[in-house]
Order: structure tokens, then sequence, then C-alpha cells
């Protein structure tokens, strides 16, 4: 199925009935510009698999991709599941590489954004950096996360109020992925990320794994490290694996 976008048109694929988008590097670019074009809120996904499993047996998440702008695969896994159902494979990006030539595209024409999340000596280092590498990225607003929940209604207000064209969510949000979800009928029109690991990189909190790491898929070892007991997700991939061969096994 091909979605309009700009001047594209957006190849998606289904992966266990779950949406992504199949965009190459050569097409980023002009699909990130176009989504700068398009009107009400945007969302902008990044999905791993774990995150594919969970759109699965997860409504609310999962109508937040099914009405996202973009879905954009990170995981190896979810390649390697579209290339098993003898669909089209999409490719791999990292998030924070993805971001940034978002933000590269709107320095150029002089557009905003709007920070939310983190803690605040990382939100305000996420500023400076980000005024020092894009001066010409307008950043309309900032607030950190793990605010106090009477306060949220403000900060809505003053989001709205600065109209930016992209919103930038990190850490410290009730409800992490699902906040967005929440919270769309009072969001700015905007692009809209969900991305704690982008927003600590830009903070300066987490290194930026090298792209050597990155294209062998191995950017998740120092997540493990920090989080010991994600290794138990190794029985979801079990899971993931047999849900491929009965889909497989289905469509013959």
């Amino acid at each position: 199925m091909e979605v309009a976008s700009g001047r594209l048109r957006i190849k998606k694929e289904r992966i266990l009935g779950i949406p992504i988008d199949t965009i190459s590097p050569e097409e980023l670019d002009d699909t990130l510009t176009g989504l700068l074009k398009k009107e009400g809120v945007c969302p902008m996904v990044f999905l791993n698999l774990w995150d594919l499993l969970k759109a699965r047996r997860n409504p609310e998440f999962r109508a937040w991709v099914e009405g996202a702008a973009l879905v954009i695969p990170t995981s190896r896994g979810i390649l390697k599941g579209a290339r098993f159902l003898k669909k089209r494979v999409p490719h791999r990006y990292y998030p924070f590489d993805v971001v940034i030539r978002l933000f590269r595209i709107m320095e150029e024409k002089g557009l905003s954004l709007y920070l939310l999340g983190g803690k605040l000596p990382y939100l305000q280092q996420a500023e400076k950096n980000l005024k020092q590498t894009f001066p010409g990225l307008k950043l309309v607003g900032r607030y950190p996360g793990y605010y106090p929940v009477q306060v949220e209604g403000d900060i809505l207000l003053a989001m709205r109020k600065a109209s930016p064209h992209c919103v930038l969510l990190g850490s410290g949000l009730k409800g992490k992925d699902r906040w967005a979800v929440r919270k769309r009928e009072s969001l700015p029109p905007s692009i809209v990320i969900y991305s704690p690991e982008t927003f600590d990189i830009i903070s300066g909190k987490r290194i930026r794994p090298s792209r050597e790491t990155v294209e062998k898929g191995r950017e998740y070892v120092p997540e493990l490290i920090r989080h010991p007991w994600r290794v138990f997700r190794g029985v979801f991939y079990l899971y993931y694996l047999l849900l491929l061969l009965v889909y497989r096994i289905q469509k013959r």
C-alpha cells in the first residue's frame, strides 16, 4: 500500500498486522519535508520489536501507531520478519539520526521546536546544545518532565500558544509513549516525537553509539547493561518467531 506524503508516496507494509513505513535513505529528506507540510497533529513513531508486539496487545498504543504520520522501524527483528513474510523489507533507522535530519530541514526553513521532558539540568543542556548546533532553529519553549500533575494543563496551553512545528518528548511523562496518545486533542498541530533516547543524546546524558554499532544492530547492548532484567525479553522474541510462522502458514 502507498500513502501520499508531500511529493512522495510512502510505501507501507504490515508486519503481524502493524503498519510499517518503508522509506529509503534517498527518500527520507523529502518525506520529512512533506511531513512538515501536513496539517494537524502528526505523530512520528520509532517502532522497535518490543513496541510492535505491544501494539498488537494494547489497543491504545495500537491506535497511536495506526494514526501516525510515519512509523519508522528501528529493530533488525522487524526487517527479518518482513523478509520471512516475503514483504517489502523496510530500511531501519536510528531515531537520533532521523531527528537530527528533521532539525536540519527545520533550521533551513526557519521553523520552530518545543522540548518537553527530562530533568531540568539536562533540559537546559539540550537547549544549549541545540542552539549551538542549529542556530537557525527556533526553540519556542521547553519544560522538564517529572512535573506535578496540576501544572499539566498550563504546560499544554503554553505549548499550543507557542505553536511549534515540532514537539520532541523525553523522559518523565506519565504514561511514557502513551502520554502523547492521551493528550493528542490538547497538543498543538505539529510533528510529535516521543524519543527519550534521542532527548538524552542531545542533552549529553547519553553517548550516541558508533555508526558501526548501529549498523550491526548492537545499540541495545549499553541499555541491556543498565537494565539487565531486559534479557528476559528474549522470551518475547521466541513468541515473535512463532507469530511469524503462524502468519506465513496462514498466507499460503
